[in-house]
């Protein structure tokens, strides 16, 4: 009996254990349901999305059409069938109270850039005469060319044949951000640099300079190169700030992406909303645009791990990447973990900079 009331003892023990961890499970479950709902609601409560959040430009480049697509040129006409989408779609629909002067889509405002000579949302070439190489230049995300045209300038007047690349969902609108994926931007990368070795011809140097996600769109290229991918040699990168890894919490994007789906959440759709004045570069984020760089960032990091330590690795192009110690979003670490360690001897070079630590500024 003594043995009998213990295993009815042990027996109750465990049901109440049980019936305690399942409530805690419904508790924690229930907690999650409301943190989610609250989340959700408080991002819904943010501003109504305007037309340039919206908008549909269905002309934009997408690797699936690639073929096509053969040389700079067939680019530039589609860019201008989508900048003619643009001005349909969006700056022919701002309401009254849009038209103000600190809105990049009012057309009278002094931030529209359509109305300068040149808009440098817009894909552009520097041309020399007699080249003593080429450069493809890649802006970053929710850049446009404009922030490449600088640098550009630079190397046209060293001697140097540039094309400044307006990447897919870039230079119109924010909403352009929504559907685009990093094998749009990669295929874009690629028509470029067949154009430019064709114009220059086989025995000039080919470079690529990208600051940001151009720069990760730099080191998939040389690293398809290297892979066997039939495409133009790159002599040299040029990385300025390299978005070579993100933070792992990028990966929950995805899942913020597929509730805006459901009817009546489509703010979920963005991370941020907000004025659009800048005329060269989208105030607005979406949540896909986080995603892209997490996917892009993860294939270049699987693929430099693969490469490592082998022949082939010795067979990537000459690097030099200029990286802020301070920078917020990607720190030098990473940089140097993910790329440099792995690259070993030949003669690449990463330049660390930081601010004035001696300098103390009074008003």
């Amino acid at each position: 009996m003594k043995n009998y009331a213990i295993v009815c003892e042990v027996s109750r023990i465990r049901r109440v254990i049980r019936h305690l961890l399942t409530a805690i499970g419904y508790g924690l479950l229930g907690s999650a349901v409301v943190l989610v709902g609250g989340y959700v609601w408080l991002l819904e409560q943010r501003p109504d999305l305007k037309p340039w959040h919206e908008a549909d430009l269905d002309a934009e480049y997408r690797a699936a059409d690639a073929a096509g697509y053969q040389t700079l040129d067939d680019y530039l006409r589609m860019e201008e069938r989508l900048f003619t989408q643009l001005q349909r779609q969006v700056y022919a629909r701002i309401d009254a109270a849009d038209q103000t002067p600190y809105n990049r889509y009012a057309a009278d405002s002094l931030l529209n850039p359509q109305r300068y000579p040149v808009n440098w949302n817009r894909s552009f070439t520097l041309d020399v005469e007699d080249p003593v190489g080429g450069v493809l230049m890649l802006h970053g995300l929710s850049d446009s060319p404009y922030s490449m045209r600088a640098l550009a300038e630079d190397f046209s007047q060293h001697g140097l044949q540039v094309t400044g690349l307006r990447l897919p969902g870039h230079g119109t609108v924010p909403s352009g951000l929504l559907g685009f994926a990093w094998q749009d931007h990669a295929a874009a990368v690629r028509l470029a640099m067949r154009d430019l070795r064709r114009r220059l011809g086989p025995q000039r140097p080919l470079y690529i300079a990208g600051y940001s996600n151009g720069a990760a769109l730099a080191v998939e290229y040389a690293l398809s190169v290297i892979e066997g991918e039939e495409l133009p040699h790159v002599d040299g990168l040029v990385l300025l700030s390299p978005a070579i890894g993100v933070s792992p919490v990028a990966a929950l994007a995805i899942w913020q992406a597929r509730l805006s789906s459901l009817a009546g959440l489509r703010k979920l759709a963005w991370n941020d909303l907000a004025l659009e004045i800048d005329p060269y570069k989208y105030n607005s984020f979406t949540v896909n645009a986080g995603d892209q760089i997490y996917q892009l960032t993860g294939n270049i990091a699987s693929r430099l791990r693969e490469l490592a330590g082998t022949d082939a690795i010795s067979r990537f192009p000459r690097t030099i990447a200029f990286q802020s110690v301070v920078d917020a979003t990607i720190p030098p670490a990473t940089l140097i973990d993910l790329l440099f360690a792995r690259l070993g001897a030949g003669g690449h070079e990463l330049v660390l900079f930081d601010v004035n630590r001696h300098c103390l500024l009074y008003t």
